[in-house]
C-alpha cells in the first residue's frame, strides 16, 4: 500500500480538537514524558521558553497519513522538533513512535507502510 503524508495542521490550541484528537494528544504526551496531563495542558505557546519540565509539548503538528484513495489510515503527531507518535486513524491505538527523528515500530507491515511516507515528507532523519 502506497501512503503519503498530507493535511499538516499546526496545533496551537487543544480546545479546537475533537475528542479523538484530544485522546491522541493526551497519549502522545504521556508517552513522551510520563505525565498524565489532559490535552489542554499540553500545548506550549512559546512563552514557556520550551521548558520541558512544564509538561508542554512544543511545535506540535498533526499530519494525516493517507492511502492512494485519500482515506486516512494513520494520524501522525510530531512535537519537540524530533519526536512523534503515530496512531491508527481516529483512535488512541499507537502503532509507532518517532524518537530523535528515528521511527520505532514493532509491526513490520506497519513499518513498511508508513516509513516511506514519513521519509518523503522529511519527517525522519535517521
Amino acid at each position: 500500500m502506497h501512503l503519503r503524508c498530507e493535511n499538516k495542521v499546526d496545533i496551537t490550541d487543544a480546545s479546537t480538537l475533537d475528542d479523538a484528537a484530544k485522546a491522541q494528544l493526551h497519549e502522545a504526551g504521556r508517552r513522551y514524558d510520563g505525565n498524565d496531563l489532559p490535552a489542554e495542558a499540553r500545548i506550549g505557546n512559546g512563552d514557556d521558553d520550551e521548558d520541558e519540565e512544564s509538561g508542554k509539548l512544543f511545535r506540535v503538528t498533526r499530519w494525516s497519513i493517507v492511502s492512494e484513495d485519500g482515506a486516512t489510515r494513520y494520524d501522525a503527531w510530531l512535537y519537540q522538533v524530533d519526536s512523534g507518535t503515530i496512531f491508527a486513524a481516529g483512535s488512541a491505538n499507537v502503532v509507532a513512535e518517532i524518537v530523535q527523528f528515528g521511527l520505532e515500530c514493532t509491526d513490520p507491515a506497519v513499518l513498511a507502510a508508513i516509513e516511506p511516507a514519513l521519509r518523503a515528507a522529511k519527517l525522519l532523519r535517521n
